[in-house]
């Protein structure tokens, strides 16, 4: 199993606070659309500016790396695949309790927008209550994510779009 860095776990749990399944806690049914969106993701070139907790936070994934940026500071690029994401995210969390909210728009697009409940035991949010934004064509377009973190209300906005993807320039 290969070992990810501490800064893309992080990433990953970032991403749409979204998708995950741990193998000892199955998804419920009712979160079939939350996890195949999640497996669309993986496999999807994108590019998600997020905030947490009111700080800018940036990833650009290619199919073949994820490139991060915290604070608008420097590029860090590492390799992914989405075997490798969809592995890792098998590791760090399960959905529950999803439910269809309502249908808006966003950035033009209907979305259909999910609440869930994520459960994450061993990482640095191990339970968080997500609203997940998802496209008829099973693409996520925005999530909202409210974690406690050692007794704190930590709170992530991301928004994710497909057009033009390209790994940033000078990213390491």
């Amino acid at each position: 199993m290969k070992t990810f860095k501490p800064i893309t776990l992080i990433a990953l749990a970032t991403l749409t606070g979204s998708f995950a399944t741990l193998p000892a806690h199955a998804d419920d049914a009712s979160c079939k659309p939350v996890t195949d969106a999640a497996a669309k993701l993986a496999n999807t070139p994108y590019h998600e500016v997020s905030t947490v907790d009111g700080k800018p936070f940036e990833k650009i994934y290619t199919t073949k790396t994820l490139s991060m940026r915290i604070n608008n500071g420097k590029w860090m690029t590492v390799p992914m695949t989405p075997q490798e994401v969809l592995d890792s995210t098998h590791e760090t969390g399960s959905y529950s309790n999803c439910k269809v909210l309502r249908t808006e728009m966003v950035d033009g697009q209907r979305a259909t927008v999910y609440a869930a409940h994520r459960t994450s035991p061993g990482t640095s949010f191990p339970n968080q209550d997500d609203q997940i934004w998802i496209t008829a064509n099973g693409l996520t377009l925005k999530t909202l994510s409210d974690a406690q973190v050692k007794g704190r209300k930590v709170h992530a906005e991301s928004h994710v779009t497909y057009d033009n993807v390209h790994a940033p320039a000078g990213a390491q």
